[in-house]
C-alpha cells in the first residue's frame, strides 16, 4: 500500500514539473525528470516484482504510462533531454555484459554458442524474410509499385532486423537474478556475439537492398569494407579501453564506480566524436560502435587481468539506477499508436519471430550437444528486443524515405511487443533451468563457484 501511495506521489510531482518546465533551465529540469523517472521506475518494479514479473518489466511500464504516448506525464520534449544518459546507459550495460563473460566457462560452451547463433540466424532470416516477400505485401500498403526484386530487398531488411536482440535486457534480467550456469552463459554468450552478427548482416542486406531499388547502383563493397574496418577499430579500442581499466584497479583502486560509469560515458561521446574527426580530416566513414568497445573492454578487464571480480562488485553498486533509468526511457519510446497503426502485420512478425526463435534455438542446442531440458528452454532467452533493431530501422528510414517510414513504423511495433514480453520469458526461462540465484551477493561469487550451479541449487525467487 505505501508503494501505491509512493507511486501515486511520483505520478503528481511528474505532472507539477510538465507544467512547471517552461519557465526551468533546460539541464535543471533534465535533472528532475531523471529523478521523477528513476524514483517512478524503483516504485514500478518492486510492484511488478511481487508479482514474479522481472523488475525491467516494470521499469519499462512506469516509463510508458508517464511518457508522451500514454498519460504524456513527460513530454517528448523532457524525454530528449536525458538522451545523453541513454547513451551513458548502453554503454555501462555493455560493460557490465563484458565483465560476465568469464573466457574459461565459455570454453566448454563455444560449440553449444555457435551452433545456436547459426542456427538463429538462418533460420529467423529464412523464415521472416520469406513471409515478408509471400504473405506481407498483402499486409504492407508500401509494396504497391515495387518489383518482385525491390520487395525481395525490404524482406530481406526485415529478416535481418528480426534476428537482433537485446543486450541490455539479457544482461538486466542475468544480473538482477544472479543467474549462473550453462544455460545462463549460453544466453549471454549468443546475445552479446548476435549484435555483431546483425551489424554485418545489415550491411550486405542494406547494400542488397540500395541496388534493387536504384538499378544504376552496384552492390557496395566499399560499405562492406566500412563495416569491416569499424569491427576492427571497436575490438581494438576496447581492448586498450580494458587495459587501461585494468591498470587503475590494480594500481589506484578508489572511486571504481565512479571511473567505471566515466568510462561508458567517454566512450560513448568520444566514440561518436572519433568517427566525425576521421571523416573530416581523412574522410574515412567509419563510425565506432560504443556498445562493441564498452563489451570488448570488459571482456578483457574480466579474462586478462586479474580484476574481474572487483570489476564485477563494482558494476554492482550502481547498476540499479542505470537499468532503471535505462528501462523507464525505452519504455517511454513504445508508441502505442504505432503498434495499433500496424496491428496485423506487427502481431503476424511477431509470431513468426517467435516460431522461427524457437525452432533455431532448439536446433541449435541439439546440434551443439546441450541436454533436452536446457535447449527446450533456449527459445525462451531470445526474444528480447531494443535498442540495436531501432537504431537500423532508422538507417533504412534515412536511406529510403519514401517508404521507409511504413518500414521503420512496423519495426518500432515488433520491437514493442518483443521488449515487453521478452525479459518476461527469459526471467521464466533461467527459473526453468534452475540457474536463479537471487540470494547470492557479488562476494559469494568467487572463481571457486563458477558454472557450479545446477537444478540443485536454485533458489527461490
Amino acid at each position: 500500500m505505501r508503494r501505491l501511495l509512493a507511486l501515486a506521489v511520483i505520478v503528481a510531482l511528474a505532472w507539477l514539473s510538465q507544467r512547471a518546465s517552461a519557465g526551468v533551465a533546460p539541464a535543471a529540469h533534465a535533472t528532475l525528470v531523471a529523478g521523477i523517472v528513476m524514483l517512478a521506475g524503483y516504485v514500478a518494479g518492486h510492484l511488478v516484482a511481487r508479482l514474479g514479473l522481472p523488475r525491467i518489466s516494470g521499469y519499462l511500464l512506469a516509463g510508458l504510462v508517464l511518457g508522451p504516448h500514454v498519460a504524456g506525464l513527460l513530454s517528448q520534449g523532457a524525454i530528449d533531454e536525458l538522451h545523453f544518459l541513454n547513451e551513458l546507459a548502453v554503454c555501462f550495460i555493455a560493460l557490465a555484459a563484458g565483465s560476465e563473460l568469464r573466457l574459461g566457462e565459455l570454453r566448454g560452451r563455444l560449440r553449444v554458442i555457435g551452433a545456436t547463433i547459426a542456427c538463429l540466424v538462418a533460420v529467423v532470416l529464412t523464415a521472416v524474410t520469406s513471409f515478408v516477400y509471400f504473405v506481407g505485401y498483402r499486409l504492407l500498403p508500401f509494396s504497391a509499385g515495387m518489383s518482385d526484386f525491390q520487395w525481395l530487398g525490404v524482406a530481406v531488411l526485415f529478416g535481418v532486423l528480426a534476428v537482433a536482440r537485446s543486450p541490455a535486457s539479457a544482461i538486466a534480467i542475468i544480473r538482477e537474478t544472479r543467474a549462473r550456469g550453462p544455460f545462463t552463459e549460453m544466453a549471454l554468450g549468443v546475445t552479446v556475439a548476435m549484435d555483431a552478427v546483425v551489424i554485418i548482416l545489415f550491411a550486405v542486406g542494406l547494400s542488397f537492398c540500395e541496388s534493387v531499388m536504384h538499378p544504376g547502383a552496384t552492390p557496395g563493397l566499399g560499405f562492406l569494407a566500412a563495416v569491416a574496418a569499424e569491427l576492427v577499430a571497436g575490438l581494438a579500442l576496447g581492448v586498450a579501453v580494458g587495459r587501461g581499466l585494468a591498470f587503475y584497479m590494480a594500481r589506484v583502486r578508489t572511486e571504481l564506480p565512479v571511473v567505471l560509469l566515466g568510462t561508458a560515458l567517454l566512450v560513448a561521446e568520444l566514440s561518436h566524436g572519433m568517427a566525425g574527426y576521421l571523416y573530416t580530416t581523412l574522410g574515412l566513414a567509419i563510425k565506432l560502435e560504443p556498445l562493441l568497445i564498452c563489451v570488448t573492454a570488459g571482456f578483457t578487464v574480466q579474462n586478462f587481468s586479474d580484476q574481474g571480480e572487483r570489476s564485477i562488485r563494482a558494476l554492482d553498486t550502481v547498476n540499479l539506477p542505470v537499468f532503471v533509468l535505462f528501462f523507464c526511457l525505452a519504455g517511454a519510446h513504445i508508441d502505442l499508436n504505432a503498434v495499433r497503426a500496424t496491428g496485423v502485420v506487427a502481431l503476424a512478425l511477431v509470431l513468426v519471430r517467435a516460431a522461427a526463435v524457437f525452432s533455431g534455438a532448439s536446433l541449435g542446442g541439439r546440434l551443439g550437444g546441450d541436454p533436452p531440458a536446457r535447449y527446450r528452454l533456449a527459445g525462451l532467452a531470445f526474444l528480447t528486443q531494443a535498442g540495436v533493431a531501432l537504431g537500423l530501422s532508422m538507417e533504412v528510414l534515412s536511406r529510403f524515405p519514401g517508404w521507409g517510414e511504413q518500414f521503420a513504423t512496423t519495426v518500432v511495433a515488433v520491437v514493442a511487443v518483443n521488449e515487453i514480453i521478452g525479459p518476461i520469458a527469459l526471467r521464466h526461462a533461467l527459473g526453468r533451468a534452475g540457474e536463479v540465484r537471487l540470494g547470492v551477493t557479488a562476494d559469494d561469487e568467487g572463481p571457486a563457484s563458477a558454472g557450479s550451479t545446477g537444478p540443485g541449487e536454485a533458489r527461490p525467487g
